[in-house]
């Protein structure tokens, strides 16, 4: 019962209007019963009736950090919102909402100039999930990330930037045929090949 009653202190802290400690009282609460948490070994029955609860946590957590992200463009931020979106990935892999919250990862490392990071959770939201709303949007941003660190790199790193950045294009090409930017990535690859 431990887990109801710890989502009961959640509450009140809710409805009294006391946001931080409601906020380090779902941090607790994920902590307690997330997927790598003791609680789990010992109370398996337990452990899976709290889990409807620790998706909603992580989930408010990571929008959370991702809103005061936005607002400050603290780094301190943009790293807390990426654990808890990293948390939430992890701890709901199957979860139809998992697509969407990688997506949201993606785009919070991509605000916060890691455009590697961003390009590689692109991809996974493009081609590791099945076809959803924002596939063929992710794998464009995919394109954007890598153009981007291909502007930072030094020109020594150009050449295995430029086979990858060649590589996800032509993959976002075959993948997302019918998309209207699928020319104009043919194209720009194209160009890069041949230069």
């Amino acid at each position: 019962q431990a887990p109801q009653l710890q989502a009961r202190v959640i509450e009140i802290y809710q409805g009294a209007g006391f946001a931080n400690l409601a906020l380090d009282a779902k941090k607790d609460y994920v902590a307690r019963y997330g997927v790598d948490s003791e609680f789990r070994r010992a109370n398996a029955a337990g452990w899976e009736r709290a889990q409807p609860l620790v998706k909603t946590h992580l989930t408010e957590l990571a929008q959370h950090y991702h809103a005061s992200a936005q607002k400050s463009k603290a780094s301190a931020d943009y790293q807390e919102a990426v654990r808890w979106y990293r948390a939430t990935i992890a701890s709901f892999p199957a979860d139809p909402a998992t697509a969407k919250n990688n997506f949201l990862l993606a785009e919070l490392l991509y605000e916060d100039s890691r455009f590697g990071e961003a390009a590689v959770e692109y991809e996974k939201v493009a081609y590791a999930y099945p076809r959803h709303e924002r596939s063929a949007d992710a794998g464009y941003a995919a394109l954007l990330g890598h153009a981007a660190v291909e502007k930072r790199a030094h020109a020594t790193e150009l050449p295995a930037l430029q086979r990858t950045s060649v590589d996800s294009a032509l993959r976002f090409a075959q993948t997302f045929p019918a998309d209207a930017r699928a020319g104009s990535v043919l194209t720009t690859t194209a160009e890069k090949l041949y230069a």
